[in-house]
């Protein structure tokens, strides 16, 4: 089992260089670096294609030929920082093996230990943001096929995913952003069978550059690795939504609309340790919005749902039992717009005072939704496996 570190840096410099040169300088890596997620403001896709191009030079610069996935997403921090980067690090042990690739530019990450192997993919994006959305996922799907094929793991390794899609709500002829890209994933997953359950993600708006994905794929070597979908009595699995709340019209393509192909969460477990992706949560109850809610109260219902999903109580009915604790290591918080961000947050610190957290101006996948909340979260069995 992996041992992750969580951390974030930020910062509120002047110009798009001088920040990124504060987030390095601030930047002291204990461990393995494997992923690096930069969230700015580009003004438009002219600006973000530069400033990826400076994270680019940079990440090299500091990592050489060893260099983490990273992505850039057009989502503002709304802590007054202009630049936050999230770090994710491995604690390494001797056993492990770390690969570093590349396909038609996107950077990728293997890590063989004896019971694992995993995939890091960071910053998948179509080569032509002029492309509808439509075809730059289908394109980005394709992509993701062509590192999966090369690394000998299928589709169905995937456990936690991260789609950023530009104006996720807007809908364009007819068909909503959010649906487009769903369409595209479902029938890219279609290709095989899910037996651990589809993965975790979060589907969350960005200001411009299309869609960006990043991900984690999981390869289990030995028998007694387990993988585990996380779902809850509180809300309908997504993947199992009604027809009633798919918005638009259907796909050209299949004369249908898909669902979104994820699971509420997703938990790893080796010997007697455990690691939980917490899927993008919303107040979503079965799988009806809470409509016309404050979002204070909107931030409250999300947590509950984050709390009940990890508690001891549904891990046990997922079979994991005998859970001696659990920890969350990390939270993202997604909010529809500024003004929320010091209602959100002080709920937030209340429970959670001092987790590593970032807050972020991102539109969530239904327009009552007004905060959407993501995180990661370890776990110790009172036995092993």
């Amino acid at each position: 089992m992996l041992q992750t570190r969580y951390s974030v840096i930020k910062t509120s410099g002047a110009g798009f260089t001088g920040q990124l040169e504060e987030l390095f300088d601030a930047f002291k890596p204990g461990n393995k670096v494997v992923r690096l997620v930069l969230f700015g403001n580009p003004s438009g896709c002219e600006e973000y294609r530069a400033n990826l191009g400076q994270i680019k030079n940079a990440v090299h610069r500091y990592f050489g030929d060893q260099p983490p996935v990273y992505s850039y997403i057009a989502q503002p921090p709304l802590d007054g920082n202009r630049l936050t980067m999230e770090i994710v690090e491995i604690v390494p042990e001797v056993s492990m093996q770390f690969f570093y690739g590349s396909k038609n530019g996107t950077p990728y990450i293997t890590v063989k230990t004896d019971c694992v192997k995993y995939l890091f993919v960071g910053g998948l994006k179509a080569d032509s943001p002029g492309l509808g959305l439509r075809e730059q996922a289908d394109e980005i799907f394709a992509r993701l096929d062509q590192i999966l094929n090369i690394e000998g793991m299928p589709i169905s390794s995937i456990v936690r995913q991260w789609n950023y899609i530009e104006q996720i709500l807007a809908i364009k002829n007819g068909r909503q952003h959010y649906q487009e890209f769903n369409d595209s994933r479902s029938l890219f997953y279609h290709q095989t069978t899910f037996e651990n359950g589809y993965p975790a993600a979060t589907g969350v708006g960005a200001s411009c550059a299309g869609v960006v994905v990043d991900l984690d794929a999981l390869h289990p070597l030995r028998h007694d690795v387990r993988i585990v979908s996380l779902n809850n009595s509180l809300q309908v699995p997504a993947h199992a939504y009604s027809p009633s709340v798919l918005l638009g019209e259907d796909d050209r393509k299949t004369g249908q609309k898909f669902t979104p192909k994820f699971e509420r969460g997703k938990a790893i477990l080796y010997g007697n340790k455990g690691f939980i992706y917490i899927s993008g949560t919303a107040a979503i109850r079965g799988e009806k919005s809470l409509n016309d809610a404050s979002v204070k109260e909107q931030t409250r219902m999300t947590l509950e749902n984050i709390q009940y999903l990890i508690s001891n109580e549904n891990l046990a009915k997922e079979g994991i039992n005998d859970v001696e604790s659990v920890r969350l290591c990390s939270l993202r918080i997604y909010l529809k717009e500024n003004h929320y961000y010091d209602q959100a947050k002080k709920i937030v610190e209340e429970i959670y005072h001092g987790l590593p957290a970032v807050y972020l101006k991102g539109d969530v996948c239904r327009d009552e939704l007004l905060v959407e909340i993501e995180g990661a979260a370890t776990f110790n069995l009172l036995t092993k496996l």
